[in-house]
């Protein structure tokens, strides 16, 4: 049996998630699957799971929000209990799924996946996802990376903490459209998880940036153009890891095309952890 999910308690959808992926290397919880369902616009009544004995075996988790100006989902979350694995049931929901998600106005279905899963970049592909974009992923000690940003100097920086939604308009410093969860519209849905900091040099807006305080991702950095190769991004990294209430920090889904972010990462300590593909599917 196959249905959408409005109707389970958290609770239930929770322990199916945590049992999917009870044998992979990922470390989750309640609170950080509540934390990663608001962020990214989950919405139980266009999410779907095959049931047996009333009893949730494989998922598909959909965040519903915008990707290049078109309504859209987000595949949140997919994941196969054990002992129901081989039995297609993934390809049975997207199957039962998409006509749902397109009569809902829903324009596109957005998914990323590990460039190394190679079965699962087939079974997207049959299913009509196309490879939009290439992204890597980073992570690091926060303890090693404040050393190599211990000597950045800037004369007259002022950093300030602001509301999240302070950002929006320097969000043009950026050289790349940020992934779904990265996306501004997706640190909205949860303001109060997010440090957001802007630098002003001279009272003009240098640079900015944004990471989860309770989980490390550092989620938007920008410098605006005249202000680059100043040591502003590391002033702004700098203080955001001093507001990160973990040991370690992540910079994820950074377009490969990015040569600049990605330079900037690796300067700063930070160490490639995944290597994942957007795929993208159009909706009629």
């Amino acid at each position: 049996m196959i249905r959408n999910l409005k109707d389970l308690s958290f609770d239930e959808i929770a322990e199916a998630f945590l049992d999917a992926f009870a044998d992979y290397n990922v470390s989750f919880d309640k609170t950080a699957l509540e934390a990663m369902f608001k962020r990214r616009g989950a919405d139980l009544s266009l999410s779907f799971a095959a049931l047996d004995n009333g009893k949730i075996v494989s998922f598909i988790f959909n965040g519903i929000g915008e990707f290049d100006g078109q309504p859209a989902a987000y595949d949140t979350g997919t994941g196969t209990i054990k002992e129901y694995r081989g039995q297609h049931l993934t390809d049975r929901i997207f199957e039962y799924s998409e006509p749902l998600l397109a009569q809902a106005g829903i324009k596109r279905y957005v998914l990323e996946v590990l460039k190394d899963n190679i079965p699962a970049v087939k079974i997207y592909s049959r299913l009509g996802f196309e490879v939009q974009r290439e992204l890597v992923c980073y992570n690091g000690v926060n303890d090693v990376v404040k050393k190599n940003l211990s000597g950045s100097g800037v004369a007259d920086l002022v950093i300030e903490k602001v509301p999240v939604e302070s950002i929006l308009p320097f969000t043009s410093f950026m050289d790349f459209t940020p992934s779904w969860q990265n996306s501004t519209e997706s640190l909205l849905r949860n303001p109060k998880a997010f440090t957001s900091v802007v630098a002003y040099i001279d009272g003009k807006p240098a640079g900015y940036g944004v990471s989860e305080t309770a989980f490390g991702d550092i989620s938007q950095i920008a410098v605006a153009p005249e202000y680059r190769r100043m040591g502003v991004g590391s002033r702004i990294l700098l203080e955001l890891l001093n507001n990160v209430e973990i040991e370690r920090s992540k910079a994820l889904n950074i377009d490969a095309s990015c040569e600049g972010m990605k330079r900037f990462l690796t300067n700063c300590g930070y160490e490639v952890s995944a290597l994942q593909y957007e795929m993208v599917k159009p909706l009629s």
